[in-house]
């Protein structure tokens, strides 16, 4: 029996008195069993606006609300049967009511997912609770991989576009990081066959097509960020730029988010080509593709091309190194903060032989998360009316070194997954070449699949290539 099943029991939900239902727990909101009541054809609405109830009340067949107020009106409860829903009626055994207490709705979901696919009879007590909600995030996290991977199998049956790629890089980036965290390696038969896709897009000047797709309302890449922040008009603005987070990173960094009142929506982003911080985080800070010709790329550039953006704002560009507080902000209301934990841990991570997945590298950024103030930064922010997005300028790979370099006087700019070269010497090179688009005289080198011009065997997180865990990036807004 299904724990769905078990609660439409419990409720008398098959039969069509009118019933207003108090949810103490969250779980009558999910998905999960909102769905499950529609297989069972039930009529229900989803509200906490008494007026709103009213109007159900006299327009049948509305027969359940599914409410958050506990103290529903007398002038509902007469029409309707009032129901609480609360810990000590989810459908599992044991001293529940004291113990699932405080849980969210995510984690009692996946624990009763976990113990009906198990031992639906299994006593839950406050000694096993924590190795059980360990287990269900386990098994949770595969039926998620499993569910992803059959998308991402549709996907790579179409034709490359721009969106496809941008929708690839997204769902990719939870497979890695779900696999990646609960020890899951089906992942990595997929890898060439989604690196072949997104090289095939790249390759045939699919850039282009993403180029004279973006709009301002509708960015498709990271140099439209900054025009698509200003077309808002909010009256406080900050961006937080994490230098190196790809997709796989920022639900990491969800992950540590989780226990806050943060809400985000997101979207998928194209990196610059190549995908390296020179290049990428210019375009941000620049708000233009007009960047592979600066000087002296860096942060002393970002902080005058973001306060030459806004003109008309009070501007501040900040670090990870600097304090964040409510007497730095004061005076400012268009800020930027860059952390760069992401790329420092990335780049300092060691590998033993043979190593292939990100598994050290999430550790280390986990711990420093846990003591890092990113979160409380996030809350000042908000708590002093900024509206806050959140960017990043490449994501990264696990790359081998292929024992190859390429000589001095050919390279323009050298990354170790990508190095651009002046467009004369391209019948000198025998490398995988691709055009960047609008820029004249310089071509891309690339080294083959996920290797990297370095010592060979040498096993590093790097970036600069064209998978789509280096070029698809998230673009998030922090709902308040």
């Amino acid at each position: 029996m299904q724990w769905q099943l078990s609660i439409y029991t419990k409720l008398n939900l098959e039969d069509k008195t009118p019933k207003v239902i108090s949810d103490h727990t969250g779980i009558l909101f999910s998905a999960s069993f909102l769905s499950f009541l529609d297989e069972k054809a039930v009529s229900y609405l989803v509200t906490d606006k008494v007026p709103e109830m009213l109007s159900a009340s006299g327009t049948m067949p509305v027969f359940v609300i599914l409410t958050n107020i506990k103290d529903v009106p007398a002038f509902i409860t007469n029409k309707f049967q009032h129901r609480q829903f609360t810990h000590a009626d989810i459908p599992l055994n044991g001293d529940i009511a004291s113990v699932l207490k405080g849980l969210s709705a995510e984690y009692l979901i996946q624990l009763l997912n976990y113990v009906y696919y198990t031992d639906k009879h299994q006593v839950i007590t406050k000694y096993n609770i924590e190795s059980l909600l360990s287990f269900a995030k386990s098994h949770y996290a595969i039926s998620v991989v499993s569910s992803l991977i059959e998308q991402i199998t549709l996907l790579l049956q179409t034709v490359p576009q721009f969106d496809t790629i941008l929708q690839l890089g997204k769902l990719w980036g939870k497979v890695v990081y779900y696999s990646v965290i609960h020890q899951d390696t089906r992942y990595e038969n997929y890898i060439k066959q989604i690196d072949a896709f997104a090289a095939s897009f790249i390759t045939s000047d699919g850039m282009q097509q993403a180029t004279f797709a973006s709009t301002i309302k509708n960015p498709k890449s990271v140099d439209r960020i900054l025009a698509n922040i200003k077309s808002q008009n909010d009256k406080k603005t900050a961006l937080i730029c994490f230098d190196c987070m790809g997709f796989a990173e920022w639900y990491l960094l969800q992950e540590y988010l989780s226990a806050s009142n943060l809400n985000f929506t997101d979207i998928a982003l194209f990196t610059m080509l190549p995908s390296v911080t020179s290049v990428s985080r210019s375009a941000i800070f620049h708000g233009s593709q007009d960047v592979y010709n600066i000087k002296s790329p860096g942060r002393a550039d970002e902080a005058k091309a973001f306060a030459n953006y806004f003109t008309d704002k009070e501007v501040r560009y900040f670090t990870d190194a600097d304090i964040i507080s409510e007497d730095t902000l004061l005076g400012y209301d268009c800020i930027s903060i860059l952390y760069s934990f992401f790329d420092d841990l990335s780049h300092s991570a060691q590998f033993p032989p043979n190593h292939s997945n990100k598994s050290l590298y999430f550790d280390a950024v986990k711990g420093y998360l846990n003591n890092s103030k990113v979160l409380q930064t996030l809350q000042t922010l908000q708590g002093n009316d900024f509206t806050v997005y959140i960017c990043s300028d490449h994501g990264s790979v696990v790359a081998f070194g292929n024992g190859q370099k390429l000589d001095k006087y050919l390279i323009d700019n050298f990354a170790k997954r990508a190095v651009i070269v002046p467009e004369v010497s391209a019948d000198l090179i025998e490398y995988t070449k691709i055009k960047i688009p609008f820029v004249e005289g310089k071509i891309i080198v690339l080294p083959e699949g996920r290797t990297m011009f370095a010592n060979n065997n040498q096993i590093e997180i790097n970036h600069g290539g064209i998978t789509v865990e280096e070029m698809v990036v998230p673009y998030i807004k922090l709902q308040k």
